[in-house]
C-alpha cells in the first residue's frame, strides 16, 4: 500500500468510528490517525477538498457489496435483487439516504454546481455501472441472460434505481421502501425473463 492509500485508509477508519455525520476528517485528525505530519498529508492532498474527494472515491469502491452473486446454487433473480437492493434507501436510514442522494445531485448538477461534487457523481456512476455489469455478466456466464442484454439491462436497472430515489422524495407515500423493492423485483424479473 502506498502512503496515499494509508492516508485514505486512516480517514475511512476515522469516518467509520464516528457517529453518522459527525466524522472529523480535518487534515490534523487524518494525519494523526495515519501517523504522519500535516505537511506530509498536504504533500499528497494539497487541499481538504482533495482529501475528501479521494476518501469518497475510495469508499464508493468498498461500499457496494457483491454478496452471493457467484453462488449459482441460489436463484439468479434473488442474487441480482440482493445486490441491486443495497442501492435503494433502507427503512432505518431512508430520509438521510434520500437527502444525501438529492443533495449530491443538486450540488453536482444544479445551477450552482460544484466541480468536485460533479466529479464524484460521475465516479459513482462509473462504479455503479461496473458493479451492475459485473453482476449481469455472472448471470450471462451461467446462461440466465444473453450477453447482448448486459448494457441495456444495466442502464434500465440504474435508471430505475435513480428514478425510485427521486419518486421516493416526491411521493414518499407511494414509493415507500417496500414499494421500491417491489418495483426492483419486477424489473429484475423482466430482465431475466426468457426471450422467445
Amino acid at each position: 500500500m502506498t502512503r496515499r492509500d494509508d492516508i485514505i485508509a486512516a480517514a475511512i477508519r476515522l469516518a467509520e468510528q464516528s457517529s453518522t455525520g459527525q466524522a472529523n476528517l480535518s487534515v490534523r485528525a487524518v494525519a494523526k490517525e495515519a501517523g504522519i505530519g500535516a505537511s506530509t498529508l498536504r504533500h499528497y492532498f494539497p487541499t481538504q477538498s482533495d482529501l475528501h474527494e479521494a476518501i469518497a472515491r475510495r469508499y464508493m469502491h468498498v461500499a457496494i457489496n457483491d454478496f452471493s452473486i457467484d453462488d449459482s446454487a441460489r436463484d439468479p433473480a434473488e442474487r441480482l435483487f440482493e445486490c441491486c437492493a443495497q442501492l435503494l434507501p433502507s427503512h432505518e436510514h431512508r430520509q438521510i439516504q434520500l437527502d444525501t442522494w438529492l443533495s449530491a445531485h443538486v450540488n453536482g448538477l444544479g445551477p450552482e454546481r460544484r466541480a468536485p461534487v460533479r466529479r464524484l457523481l460521475e465516479h459513482s456512476h462509473e462504479v455503479t455501472y461496473d458493479h451492475l455489469d459485473r453482476w449481469l455478466q455472472v448471470l450471462v456466464d451461467e446462461g440466465h441472460l444473453d450477453a447482448a442484454e448486459v448494457a441495456p439491462s444495466s442502464t434500465a436497472l440504474f435508471t430505475m434505481l435513480d428514478g425510485l430515489a427521486l419518486h421516493s422524495i416526491i411521493t414518499p407515500e407511494r414509493i415507500t421502501v417496500d414499494a421500491a423493492r417491489d418495483q426492483l423485483r419486477w424489473l429484475i424479473a423482466k430482465v431475466l425473463e426468457p426471450k422467445s
